[in-house]
């Protein structure tokens, strides 16, 4: 399993987890991945599991399941005979040769997996070039970016006029564009991204930005070149473009979508328990009833006075032991179990989730040794109150489905909102007191608050865990900082 990203998300009080899990297809036997969420809270938050409930977590939780993508790099998607580009222009050929439902169906699967794939390329390229810092490497990584981008464009573009030599072609041709326009708006996205990145303060800046500007304007004349309804002109308008954008994304991207069923976990198992409960109790009670029934008789006061003390007794016997059984079994037993499907509605895995506070003490050395790790003064949080949050997964994928096929496994993106956690905050500026040589000043500084985030996860060979502090306030999440041991 691996981390693909954390990022906070546009409206600032979003956190976005990725996680992949692959698949071993050299392996016959089913694939378990485990992932545990610690989030650690400040007291000053005031979040308990009496005002932040499994209902609270869970309506605060976004979790959507589709398969991975396999990772090429740029320049490689057109390389080689099993590369994206030689199976879509094989499905291609066979479907100008044949025309039936059947190879058109495939032509549209190797379509969109060849974007999905193209996709992942660019956002890959673009975070190198943003990982790089020196300017001069940047440059060339620039004009790598550009040439790569033209070169498999091109190429993805010459394979159009196989299928316009079709007459009866129309849905095919149509498919296409969609793909072409698709590739056309993540070339114009990512690059317009890495502009904002680059300051003018130097003249190798200023040609990284003339480069990069050049490809949107390349990528926006080659839309209007084709009528294409997703560039921007005056004509147009941006909630429109928007639209079509997020339309065409849809349509692309539907190749990676999986049915899922999701179910509460475990539901006979807590009756079960709960019957034990009520059984324990009753036990009680009638022991108590023999009992005083033997010294004082059926029929005298003292008799009645102890059968409603058992009574008593036995309502909150039940109710403690009920709740001492409940956490028992919310260690072994999950919240919600959810069933994935293939789009042909076969099952492919599962995944089982729970939620719950955690103790001190209840965490791994592994867990505490991190977290005291990340610490940024000699107080213990444990001290300070700090309340704990445990969210744990396990995935299963099973090997026989034919829908890993032409992908490497399962992606889950997780999706968790903080405003629950910022109604408490302070305001979000607070003034300081600096020293200076004549005395002292006033300064206002951002009032922040650290949520640290551990996550860990195995497949039972592998243990890893990864670390991250989390700057909040009240407006949202101002950064994230993956911490380094």
């Amino acid at each position: 399993m691996v981390i693909k990203e954390i990022v906070k998300k546009h409206d600032l009080l979003s956190l976005e987890t990725k996680l992949e899990f692959p698949v071993k297809k050299e392996s016959k036997k089913a694939d378990n991945f485990d992932f545990d969420m610690f989030l650690f809270l400040p007291y000053g938050l005031d979040i308990n599991k009496h005002n932040f409930t499994q209902e609270d977590f869970y309506n605060s939780l976004k979790t959507h399941i589709r398969l991975s993508t396999p990772f090429y790099k740029l320049h490689k998607l057109i390389d080689g005979e099993s590369s994206p580009y030689a199976k879509l222009q094989q499905s291609i050929s066979e479907y100008v040769s044949l025309s039936n439902d059947k190879t058109l169906l495939e032509y549209e699967k190797q379509l969109k997996l060849f974007c999905s794939i193209f996709k992942a390329a660019l956002r890959f390229e673009t975070n190198k070039i943003l990982r790089s810092r020196s300017e001069e490497r940047r440059l060339q990584l620039v004009y790598d970016y550009k040439k790569n981008i033209k070169k498999s464009r091109g190429y993805f573009k010459n394979l159009f006029l196989q299928l316009n030599s079709l007459s009866h072609g129309e849905k095919a041709q149509s498919v296409f564009h969609y793909a072409d326009e698709y590739q056309s708006l993540l070339v114009e996205k990512h690059t317009a991204s890495l502009i904002k990145s680059v300051s003018k303060k130097s003249k190798i800046a200023i040609t990284i930005h003339e480069v990069l500007s050049n490809i949107v304007i390349a990528e926006m004349d080659y839309r209007l070149e084709k009528n294409y309804l997703s560039v921007g002109v005056k004509k147009i308008k941006s909630i429109d473009l928007l639209h079509r954008s997020a339309r065409l994304k849809k349509f692309i991207e539907s190749n990676l979508y999986l049915n899922t069923d999701t179910k509460k976990e475990g539901v006979i198992v807590e009756q079960l328990l709960f019957s034990i409960a009520a059984g324990i109790a009753m036990v009680f009670a009638t022991v108590v009833a023999f009992a005083s029934q033997m010294l004082y008789g059926s029929l005298s006061l003292p008799f009645f006075i102890a059968l409603v003390i058992g009574y008593m007794f036995k309502d909150r016997i039940k109710e403690l032991v009920r709740l001492y059984l409940g956490k028992k079994h919310r260690k072994i037993i999950y919240d919600f179990k959810t069933k994935i499907y293939s789009q042909d509605k076969k099952k492919i895995g599962s995944l089982k989730e729970s939620f719950g506070f955690d103790k001190y003490s209840l965490l791994s050395k592994k867990i505490l040794d991190q977290r005291n790790k990340m610490r940024v003064t000699e107080i213990t949080e444990e001290s300070l109150g700090e309340k704990i949050i445990h969210y744990r997964t396990k995935v299963k994928i099973r090997k026989k489905s034919k829908a890993y096929s032409d992908f490497s496994g399962l992606t889950q993106i997780m999706r968790f909102n903080i405003s629950d956690f910022t109604k408490k905050m302070d305001d979000p500026e607070k003034e300081v007191l600096l020293r200076t040589k004549n005395g002292f000043k006033r300064v206002f500084s951002d009032r922040v608050y650290h949520l640290n985030l551990i996550l860990t996860y195995s497949d039972n060979k592998d243990f890893m865990i990864n670390s991250y502090k989390i700057f909040t306030n009240r407006r949202g999440i101002s950064r994230i900082e993956m911490f380094k041991n």
